[in-house]
């Protein structure tokens, strides 16, 4: 190894998973500086790409999986061998989130005895997933945030909020049901026609933001038909700041927005957050245009009804997608975003098969002999991030997959019922570790 260039060094360990790569670094201190440059990083990045794109759909829906992190958290990752090494393995290991303390360790989302649903409340939650780092925090109660990356076990507490709305009835109520969103910039860019990796060599240089949108303020009635609203306030933290502030937005083009009465996790795609709405989408940038927002509706023939209880708005092959189910059926439709004039195209539209009653887990209800609400309600829960055509679903408590061409579906797990008591994010992980930007 001695009498070997550093070229041919990057030529044959960029070809290695990077968790392996990784570890070669303890080797030697000449290990270290190589696997540490740049140069070697946008080797391992450009290799694995191509991997990635010599993959067809036969094998990149072999190589996807529902991980469980806990009873109430699950990820729907696509993991190739070639790529993520041993993670593909054992990924409940490499992606847990216990390292940021007992209550994110896995045991803690475990109901209590006597099966109290007020204690879900009190359990952990993943905000938001954008270019491999995760905003997680302790409790829906406590705006005590957390940035981290599971794979390097690094993370970093944001300081702790001072609520900047006026009148503490306002922030009192508005944050404890805000629309969270959390946004970071990507390590590394990929140009497609030219086969060039940029990485950003200097991690000062990057940025993420935590975007918290209040609750609009109305009637009950109000609340339940959507409150509109074509301006309103929203909160930002900023990693170059390392401040809290408040922005008065205004929604393009004389539209609004319609707060969602069941809120969802939004969608990081393209430097932009996008949040799910009771008639439609919000579009926000919070680096490039912080005092303006786009609103996309939602697709025609889409039930606006229920699309933000049955549906889901997510990513795959690149492209924003809405999925959802008509009324009181096994319907489900499938729909991709033009970005370039916000229309929407129709790519599938099935029957899901019926489920049985073995969709129901006695150990899975959150109050002994009390069915959840949505029980026997077809929900989409998420989009594989390469393949298309498959979608996760959720029925009861059984979650299941199923590929909208082909018409094949599979059980691949079972979680809790309740909206809120059960998250399922999908995971499209970098081809290298993002490390954590600074706080400043």
């Amino acid at each position: 190894m001695e009498n070997l260039s550093d070229d041919l060094l990057i030529e044959i360990y960029s070809r290695l998973p990077y968790k392996t790569a990784l570890r070669c670094k303890s080797i030697s201190k000449r290990f270290f500086n190589l696997i540490s440059n740049h140069i070697f990083i946008e080797r391992s990045i450009l290799h694995h790409h191509k991997l990635l794109l010599r993959m067809n759909h036969h094998e990149c829906q072999k190589e996807w999986r529902l991980c469980s992190l806990s009873r109430r958290k699950k990820l729907v990752l696509f993991l190739p061998h070639n790529i993520h090494g041993d993670l593909s393995f054992n990924p409940q290991n490499h992606l847990s989130l216990s390292f940021l303390g007992p209550k994110f360790d896995s045991k803690s989302d475990e109901p209590p005895p006597t099966r109290l649903r007020k204690r879900y409340n009190k359990y952990s939650k993943i905000v938001g997933f954008s270019n491999g780092l995760f905003l997680c925090r302790k409790s829906p109660h406590e705006r005590l945030y957390f940035v981290c990356n599971p794979l390097t076990k690094k993370s970093l507490k944001v300081v702790p909020m001072a609520p900047p709305l006026r009148g503490q009835n306002l922030v009192k109520n508005s944050l404890g049901h805000a629309l969270e969103g959390f946004l970071c910039e990507p390590y590394y860019n990929i140009e497609e026609n030219i086969d060039l990796i940029s990485v950003n060599n200097s991690v000062q240089g990057l940025r993420f933001r935590i975007v918290l949108i209040p609750f609009f303020e109305g009637t009950v009635c109000e609340f339940l038909r959507g409150i509109k609203k074509s301006e309103f306030e929203v909160v930002i933290f900023s990693s170059e700041t390392g401040q809290w502030t408040t922005k008065l937005v205004s929604c393009t083009n004389g539209s609004s927005f319609t707060r969602p009465t069941i809120l969802s996790d939004p969608v990081a795609h393209g430097g932009k957050l996008y949040f799910m709405g009771k008639e439609n989408i919000l579009v926000y940038d919070p680096f490039r245009n912080e005092n303006e927002c786009n609103i996309i509706e939602f697709p025609s023939g889409s039930d606006r009804r229920n699309i933000s209880y049955t549906g889901h708005v997510g990513v795959s092959c690149g492209k924003i997608r809405v999925s959802c189910f008509s009324s009181f059926s096994s319907l489900v439709k499938l729909w991709e975003l033009n970005e370039e004039n916000n229309g929407w195209c129709l790519l599938h539209e099935v029957c899901v098969p019926a489920q049985d009653e073995s969709s129901v887990r006695d150990e899975l209800r959150g109050r002994e002999g009390v069915y959840e609400v949505g029980y026997g309600v077809f929900r989409v829960r998420g989009f594989h991030p390469y393949h298309g055509d498959v979608v996760l679903f959720q029925f009861n408590h059984r979650i299941f997959y199923g590929n909208l061409k082909t018409k094949e579906f599979r059980t691949v797990g079972y979680g809790t019922q309740d909206y809120y008591s059960l998250q399922i994010i999908s995971l499209d992980l970098p081809l290298w570790p993002t490390p954590l930007p600074p706080i400043r």
